[in-house]
């Protein structure tokens, strides 16, 4: 077991040996367009088992108990139990003119809780600048975001189509897309004014691990991003895809990876080359790294891995965070996914 390091100050401002069953309440969002919730009104009146810090530091630095499916899930839906003891942060944003503050708070509340087991690894804000609007806020959201960078891709929102990101826009749909321009990190979703929960737990569980990888770094690899948040919506969602429907997506990308040597898909992961023919892979493939990852390594430790392969590269944080060539660890990944995906 990794000592917890520089985390350790961030477990400990947490104060959870003293903490008593929480009773979350609700705020209200104020007539300015610029936001700020700190809490869930759904889990307002919910007991939570308190854990103290020990048991904590237990859960975050320890494997799950065998290296079956069935563990691995168990060991993170723990993790996810303990997080709703913690006290929420406030998160900021701004609302679209015709975007219904009932449904917009009830999305940031989603995400606020969705966001509490990476406070276990120090997350305490979030490095985003987060718009809520409606289907209706097109033009609204154009000079919104062209004003605040003109070369902001706002081509995103395609009004001929009525699409936002790669997601089909309705008055009852929640979606959206992130990105980066010029070093700061964009967030967009369309809260439709008839929403009501649709698909809200598995996207907000997506979305909530890319607000945690903004703020940490979103990893060196190339899968490492978007499998981390498929693996965290499939394992802890039940309205997100299967894992069965995962590898049926994989099982048809153009990379043709069923048709793979072990020998030739060590070769793409080694050079970080596995998402070149297909975006998809970066999801489907990215989730069976991260489920290898998190068999093998802690919660802690993969973060650690994460941070540091964000900006020292990959070879040296898989030496340095697991105590391990780049060579085996590469070698176990690709032998996982291979065995997976026969």
């Amino acid at each position: 077991m990794r000592a917890l390091g520089v985390l350790m100050p961030n477990l400990l401002k947490l104060s959870i040996a003293a903490c008593t069953v929480l009773l979350l309440a609700g705020c209200s969002v104020s007539p300015d367009s610029n936001n700020s919730i700190p809490a869930s009104p759904e889990a307002s009146e919910e007991a939570i088992v308190e854990l103290t810090q020990e048991q904590i530091t237990e859960l975050i630095t320890s494997l799950p108990d065998g290296k079956t499916r069935e563990a691995l899930k168990a060991h993170y839906k723990a993790i996810d139990e303990a997080a709703k003891q913690l006290e929420p942060f406030e998160i900021e944003y701004t609302t679209g003119p015709t975007a219904d503050p009932a449904r917009v708070e009830k999305v940031v509340n989603q995400f606020s809780d969705k966001l509490k087991m990476f406070q276990f690894l120090g997350l305490e804000s979030l490095d985003q600048d987060w718009v809520l609007a409606s289907e209706k806020d097109y033009q609204w959201w154009v000079d919104f975001r062209s004003a605040q960078d003109p070369s902001f891709p706002v081509e995103m929102w395609n009004k001929e189509i009525n699409e936002l990101g790669h997601c089909r826009l309705s008055a009852d749909i929640f979606c959206g897309a992130g990105n980066t321009v010029n070093g700061k990190n964009y967030q967009d979703n369309v809260v439709g004014t008839a929403f009501t929960n649709r698909g809200l737990d598995s996207v907000s569980r997506h979305e909530a691990a890319h607000f945690y990888q903004a703020v940490f770094g979103y990893g060196g690899r190339c899968w490492m991003a978007e499998g981390q948040a498929t693996f965290f919506e499939t394992y802890l969602e039940s309205s997100s895809r299967s894992r069965d429907q995962v590898l049926l997506s994989l099982s048809g990308s153009p990379l043709g990876i069923a048709q793979l040597s072990e020998s030739e898909l060590l070769g793409l992961i080694e050079n970080d080359q596995i998402c070149q023919p297909d975006s998809n892979i970066a999801y489907d493939l990215g989730m069976l790294g991260y489920e290898y990852l998190y068999m093998n390594f802690s919660f802690l430790d993969v973060h650690e891995l994460q941070v540091l392969s964000s900006t020292e590269g990959w070879n040296q944080a898989v030496s340095q965070v697991l105590g391990i060539e780049a060579s085996e660890l590469n070698d176990a990944l690709a032998a996982y996914i291979f065995a997976e995906t026969r």
